[in-house]
């Protein structure tokens, strides 16, 4: 049985933001040919999708904006697993039992991390991965399945070379996701902001190699029984590209 991850590099899916002054501005779509992948690889005309939000602390706009995607524009099932009110067990495992999807949105990749350490679902996450579940994410919910992630977003990080660092993700797909790509800028490191050759630096540092992924483009993940993974480019944004980085 092939398993699949399907890792998306950031993108809007249509959200509506509300600036300060009130007025209310609708947000591109950028991600639908691979969310319509993720939709096709589970064989189901209307398969259900649990969506985990930890990584933006269950933000209720941001599971709206989600529903209304793939619920709205794509037909399938949406059912929310809010880990920030920390369920039990049972109840992480009934939801995720129910799932032909796993989609995890984005934020803070260290928060989501603990969140799903502290809860157990990290483990329930590789039950149903083993079952054939396809994992997707997007932004932080890609960084997830990777071996590292980078920690620019924390508070263990100050702007400096020296407190850039990576950190351990769940650690399927071996390397670091840095999603974004395209939003970084060439040169430079500050607190807000960290550039590619300071990534570049950073995996030459650590002796580790690692992926940018631009804003509409996906990484899929194919693992076959003897372990072998196959990795395929998915491109939903014109221009949009996937970057192998290496020390």
């Amino acid at each position: 049985m092939t398993k699949t991850i399907i890792a998306i590099g950031g993108g809007e899916i249509g959200r509506i933001k509300i600036h300060d002054d009130g007025h209310q501005e609708q947000k591109p779509i950028e991600t639908m040919v691979i969310d319509k992948k993720i939709i096709e690889l589970t064989g189901k005309e209307h398969p259900v999708m649990v969506f985990i939000g930890a990584a933006s602390d269950d933000n209720p706009a941001y599971i709206t904006a989600v529903t209304n995607h793939f619920e709205g524009r794509l037909g399938i099932k949406v059912i929310n697993l809010n880990l920030t009110e920390k369920p039990d067990t049972s109840t992480i495992k009934e939801t995720i039992k129910m799932a032909d999807i796993i989609y995890i949105g984005g934020g803070n990749v260290t928060m989501l991390m603990n969140t799903l350490h502290n809860t157990g679902t990290d483990n329930i996450l590789i039950d149903a991965y083993n079952r054939g579940v396809i994992m997707s994410g997007n932004s932080a919910g890609g960084c997830v399945w990777f071996e590292s992630y980078t920690n620019d977003e924390d508070e263990d990080f100050d702007g400096t070379a020296d407190t850039l660092k990576t950190k351990s993700a769940l650690g399927w797909v071996p390397g670091l996701f840095m999603p974004h790509w395209n939003k970084l800028s060439e040169t430079g490191i500050s607190k807000d902001a960290v550039s590619k050759e300071e990534i570049q630096k950073l995996l030459t540092k650590e002796s580790k190699f690692g992926y940018g992924i631009d804003e509409g483009a996906a990484i899929m993940v194919q693992t076959d029984d003897n372990n072998n993974q196959k990795i395929t480019e998915i491109i939903s944004k014109p221009g949009a590209k996937i970057y192998k980085l290496l020390p």
